[in-house]
């Protein structure tokens, strides 16, 4: 490579130093040059100098600029404080002091989470974007329904908006549960809306424009299962195209899990909760997976826990959250329509600790409410 030969020619000097500035032109071929003398160098002993503002949107361009109009003093302090070349991958704190003051001052608004909206769980979990929630529970404790209600008061009282990869509803079941809580109106007239006013051609229509605005749905049409992968790149595309704040996928056991006969699922499970916390904490997005427990064959009606998840203690290892839904099922221990919401692992302290909380289902509605709620608000 003849146009870089002159570092050839000094090698055996090159391979010496421990400290090499570089100070390059400041314009665009000149930070190319930088970025090849570093590559070729070692970025970890290269440092670089950057010129000072000649003046509010320019900056000088050469030492020779510097020494000119600055002075020979001027220049030799801009060398001597020269910056370490960046690694990528490779940080200092001060990169983040800017980002540690916005955090301390609570300029960025969540920095506790934002809340669910449930006053009962306003100590125990509050949502935090980058975050990965497991949620649990037995079949028909309504974990899913648990989520939607989350979702519609996120939307609500923060404006969010959400990916859908729910493999388990149609369209129009999901459409219909989540308009449900929203309208606060059954959406039939049917038995299980009791003597609850159903839904208007009206309500609706303005219904229909809320899930347009508030939901995108990821869904695979044909006869194969997705994988991982394909649903986290169409939540990125989601994220870029509008905006969307919070993923669900719901529930594990309906992705395609095909992995190398040499991986364990031990070790399949680690990696799919890796990629799915890189695409949270890169899109500071929330995300809910839904985990089925495995077959609990000694089962006395309690709630499972985290480490009853079928396929790996990744679930709760990996997690930053994670909820077990229980909904009652003996009259005698307490009101059938009670659900209990066991937060069993909060990693950030600031946004939650380890309890219970218990909320009413109003079957009508899908609506999930406070016990001490008005009754004519349920």
């Amino acid at each position: 490579d003849i146009k870089y030969q002159y570092l050839w020619n000094c090698k055996e000097y090159l391979r010496k130093a421990s400290r090499i500035i570089l100070a390059t032109d400041g314009d665009t071929p000149g930070q190319a040059l930088a970025e090849e003398l570093a590559r070729r160098l070692g970025r970890e002993r290269c440092w670089r100098v950057r010129w000072p503002k000649k003046n509010e949107v320019d900056h000088f361009k050469d030492a020779n600029e510097v020494l000119m109009y600055l002075g020979a003093d001027v220049l030799k302090d801009v060398i001597e404080n020269a910056e370490l070349y960046p690694i990528r991958g490779l940080f200092n704190f001060t990169n983040y002091f800017d980002e540690i003051d916005a955090y301390y001052h609570r300029t960025f608004g969540h920095e506790f989470g934002f809340s669910t909206g449930w006053r009962a769980l306003n100590e125990l979990y509050n949502v935090v974007p980058g975050e990965l929630t497991i949620v649990t529970g037995v079949p028909n404790s309504g974990k899913s329904e648990w989520i939607d209600a989350l979702l519609c008061k996120l939307n609500e009282s923060a404006g969010w908006k959400f990916a859908l990869c729910s493999m388990e509803n149609r369209v129009r079941e999901h459409a219909r549960k989540l308009l449900e809580k929203h309208i606060k109106k059954p959406f039939f007239n049917a038995s299980y809306g009791g003597s609850a006013e159903r839904m208007t051609a009206e309500d609706l229509e303005q219904g229909k424009q809320w899930l347009s605005d508030t939901f995108y749905l990821i869904r695979c049409e044909d006869d194969s299962l997705p994988s991982i992968n394909w649903v986290l790149d169409l939540a990125r595309a989601a994220v870029l195209r509008h905006g969307v704040r919070g993923l669900v996928i719901d529930p594990y056991n309906e992705l395609d899990h095909q992995r190398p006969v040499s991986q364990t699922e031990t070790e399949y499970v680690s990696q799919i909760l890796t990629k799915i916390k890189r695409f949270a904490q890169h899109h500071s997005c929330h995300v809910w997976f839904v985990a089925h427990p495995r077959q609990l064959h000694q089962w006395v009606g309690g709630p499972p826990n985290l480490y009853d998840i079928s396929g790996s203690a990744h679930f709760i290892n990996k997690c930053d959250n994670g909820i077990v839904i229980h909904r009652n099922r003996d009259p005698a221990a307490g009101p059938i329509d009670q659900v209990q919401v066991c937060v069993r692992k909060v990693r950030n302290k600031v946004a939650g600790t380890i309890g219970d909380a218990f909320l009413l289902y109003n079957r009508a509605t899908g609506e999930y409410l406070d016990i001490d709620e008005p009754p004519g608000k349920r």
